[in-house]
């Protein structure tokens, strides 16, 4: 008895020189890299100037970032505390590093971003390196309050925002028609799910050449019903239509809306996939107590259905609104804001602002970057309560 209890403790023991041995190593990276710098390492390999130091400081600074992380990991893997909770521990470990980055470059960058939106900056620095920009305060969301192209920019979020969520009950619609066991249902499946493995920049594509009014798909058709082919002075066939064919994406009232049309296209194949996934978990005794107590069609799908899909429509809503806010690819390959501004969308506008046409605007693309990231963290805020609101009551 005395034996295996030695053994058990032994076994739960810390590990003293391998846990002192990473944590020095944990102490010495950490330390260097509070105080790596580009002047540090200009001077340590002679460099002539201090930009041509940020290079070598970044993988400086990212091979020391990973040697901390390693040895962060001895040291708990070697402590007796990790290995008598180590079912616990764990998966915090495994999820550790993938939050480190995620607060390297998504975190510290939104509070970045933010910093910039009070400042006047042109995205430079000078030849020594040193941050050319100017504290402003609030003078470039004064700008924003009398900016029409901003004005613009929002209300075309909202289209895209209420227009995108037809994708949620297309998408059901589809996968109730798909949900069937019939002959060659698995390649219609794919067929309606090939659009969203499409990238978002040939779907633009295609639906540029689509909407071309002179060669596009709904040229062809536009001339079906409208257009004949005539002989001209010059005895050469020639295709006369009354009215011509409409120009959408160079239409000022249009371009927004046949932009929206390409977006959903592939997230409606988004959604039936989710509802696909859905509908193979549905409880089959459920539908058939559904069908003995003599539900069938709308019922059916109302009372027995929808309230299984319940899981599949709120991953569907969130995606989707997510989808339409931060909607960018399709407005920089169809028509890069235009005609005029008036298909930008704020995540565009901010783009366009900061690198684009109003090249140098950093401060103000900051401004519009934070306008939508305060947007978008009400619409996730309030996703993410009604998740746990979920769990709570599943409990």
């Amino acid at each position: 008895m005395t034996s295996n209890t030695t053994v058990l403790t032994d076994r739960f023991a810390t590990a003293t020189g391998r846990a002192i041995a990473a944590g020095v190593v944990l102490v010495l990276c950490v330390a260097a890299l509070m105080f790596v710098s580009t002047d540090l390492v200009q001077e340590l390999f002679g460099y002539s100037q201090n930009i041509k130091a940020r290079e070598p400081t970044f993988f400086i600074r990212i091979s020391l970032l990973i040697g901390a992380i390693a040895a962060a990991f001895f040291l708990i893997t070697s402590l007796s505390y990790y290995k008598r909770n180590k079912v616990a521990i764990a998966p915090w470990m495994f999820l550790s590093i993938g939050l480190v980055f995620f607060m390297i470059y998504v975190i510290v960058p939104i509070f970045q971003s933010i910093s910039y939106s009070f400042t006047r900056w042109n995205g430079l620095y000078d030849i020594n390196g040193i941050w050319t920009g100017e504290w402003v305060g609030l003078h470039n969301y004064k700008l924003l309050l009398n900016d029409p192209n901003f004005y613009t920019s929002l209300w075309n979020n909202l289209l895209w925002l209420l227009l995108f969520m037809l994708a949620v009950p297309i998408g059901l619609f589809i996968a109730l028609f798909l949900n069937q066991t019939v002959r060659g249902i698995r390649i219609y499946k794919s067929l309606f799910f090939f659009p969203f493995v499409i990238s978002q920049v040939v779907v633009g594509l295609i639906f540029t050449w689509a909407y071309n009014p002179e060669f596009g798909l709904l040229s062809e058709i536009w001339s079906w019903f409208f257009c004949e082919t005539k002989t001209n002075i010059m005895g050469n066939l020639t295709r006369v239509c009354s009215p011509e064919p409409p120009s959408i994406l160079g239409d000022e009232t249009m371009a927004t809306y046949g932009i929206i049309a390409a977006g959903l296209w592939p997230q409606i194949a988004y959604c039936m996939i989710l509802y696909l996934t859905g509908l193979n978990n549905i409880s089959s005794d459920q539908i058939e107590a559904g069908r003995l107590d003599g539900a069938k069609g709308w019922k059916m799908l109302r009372h027995v259905v929808l309230p299984q899909l319940k899981p599949a429509t709120f991953i569907a809503i969130v995606v989707t609104v997510i989808g339409a806010l931060r909607s960018f690819d399709m407005i920089a390959t169809m028509t890069q804001g235009g005609p005029y501004g008036s298909s930008n969308v704020l995540a565009y506008y901010m783009y366009d602002q900061a690198v684009g046409e109003g090249v140098g605007r950093y401060g103000y693309g900051s401004a519009i970057a934070t306008v939508l990231f305060l947007i978008m963290l009400v619409y996730i805020s309030y996703f993410l309560w009604r998740m746990y609101q979920d769990e709570m009551e599943a409990r």
